[in-house]
């Protein structure tokens, strides 16, 4: 598989890992969260074994950010509309999702 559909796939992983957990944060359905949190937790590893497969530099890693945030956007504009979520929340846990998906590369 080459580089570029490996950001694509990973790319929709990690988006699918942010979208469940900011959903688990932000539902009132209590009987929704053991859900939530279980497909949150089956997208993480699947990222972290896709992520092994290259060397990432800082131009991989940006484009990655972008592909994620595009992602997490159209997510919430055409399935989860009701769910309001600002752009910087989305950016910032874009950004602490790939810090640790990398420190764990690195281990």
């Amino acid at each position: 598989m080459g580089k570029n559909k490996v950001i694509e796939a990973l790319s929709r992983l990690i988006a699918n890992t942010i979208v469940h957990h900011i959903l688990t944060s932000k539902t009132s359905k209590p009987e929704s969260i053991n859900h939530l949190e279980s497909e949150s937790i089956e997208y993480r590893p699947q990222a972290l074994k896709k992520s092994r497969a290259y060397h990432w530099n800082n131009e991989d890693i940006e484009l990655l950010k972008e592909e994620i945030n595009k992602k997490i956007e159209n997510k919430f504009k055409n399935k989860y509309s009701d769910i309001k979520v600002s752009k910087e929340e989305i950016k910032k846990i874009i950004e602490e999702e790939i810090e640790s998906l990398f420190k764990a590369n690195k281990q």
